[in-house]
């Protein structure tokens, strides 16, 4: 038998080392990450404008923020051409002035500005604060073409409802004790569809794919549950936005004495990917009522 020796078997112990470590670096590596972010409710002293960026670079050409108006206040945005501006509204109430349109906003509504429309003012009253998100997405060129050719019912100058008023669905791995709802469909903004999700715990929304588009979840009111995917989990409460990482296994469980209570925001990366709605059944059973 051939002897190894001392220098060369140190050698050999120092590549297997090595070896070991990189294969934990890689492994490691490869790891899921939940990317969330919990939203600030509290405008500091002295202020009565707070806004921040969310989740910046997660979700291509689009940029978040979380805004918020400590009344009595009397607000401008600018609407920027090229781009399409989703406002949510998360906590306290307000009301939306879009060219001739007023809207009385609330939480859990949601208003989208169409037609290059150039401006949105918000009037809120005396000791009300009020926290919405706003997305800023850039329309790309086919973007831009696909508005041209939606239904002509979807073109309007004002989207605007509260998700309480909006279409239910089902979905195969939901149960039956959940409340889904259609708040935003296909075909108003390119690329983008939003819902709701709500059930009392113990409840689960089963284990999916989707590696045709990014999704956002974001907690609303009371929402207090656990959002896994792959070999990664992360608690998601109200008022938090998290990102789902692309191609991912995920699931979300509540548990008992628990609420589900998220708006999940889908950003297709291609026309083709929104296939993946056609899994949503509308019912026209509002378990709510």
């Amino acid at each position: 038998m051939t002897k190894i020796n001392t220098p060369l078997k140190s050698i050999c112990s120092t590549i297997l080392l090595y070896f070991v470590l990189a294969l934990l670096t890689v492994s490691c590596s490869n790891e899921t990450e939940i990317v969330v972010q919990n939203l600030q409710m509290q405008i500091p002293t002295g202020e009565n404008t707070f806004i921040e960026e969310l989740l910046k670079g997660e979700i291509a050409e689009t940029k978040i923020e979380h805004i918020a108006y400590l009344g009595p206040a009397e607000k401008t945005i600018y609407l920027k051409e090229g781009y399409v501006n989703m406002f949510l509204f998360v906590s306290g109430e307000g009301i939306l002035f879009a060219d001739t349109i007023k809207r009385n906003v609330t939480p859990e509504s949601i208003a989208i500005p169409m037609h290059n429309m150039e401006q949105v003012q918000f009037q809120v009253p005396d000791s009300e604060t009020l926290h919405f998100l706003q997305f800023t997405k850039k329309l790309s060129a086919q973007d831009l073409e696909d508005l041209e050719n939606f239904p002509q019912e979807n073109k309007q100058d004002l989207f605007f409802t509260r998700f309480i008023d909006t279409e239910p669905y089902t979905e195969k791995i939901k149960s039956p004790n959940t409340v889904s709802r259609t708040v935003l469909p296909a075909d108003i903004v390119p690329r983008v569809a939003l819902g709701t999700v709500e059930a009392k715990g113990p409840d689960a929304v089963g284990a999916h794919e989707h590696p045709m588009l990014d999704q956002l979840f974001l907690g609303l009111t009371d929402n207090d549950i656990t959002v896994h995917a792959d070999d990664a989990s992360t608690k998601l409460k109200a008022y938090s936005l998290l990102h789902i990482p692309i191609g991912s296994s995920h699931w979300v469980t509540v548990d008992e004495d628990k609420k589900m209570n998220y708006m999940w925001m889908d950003f297709f990366l291609t026309e083709e990917g929104q296939e993946w709605l056609k899994t949503h059944k509308p019912t026209s059973t509002n378990k709510n009522d």
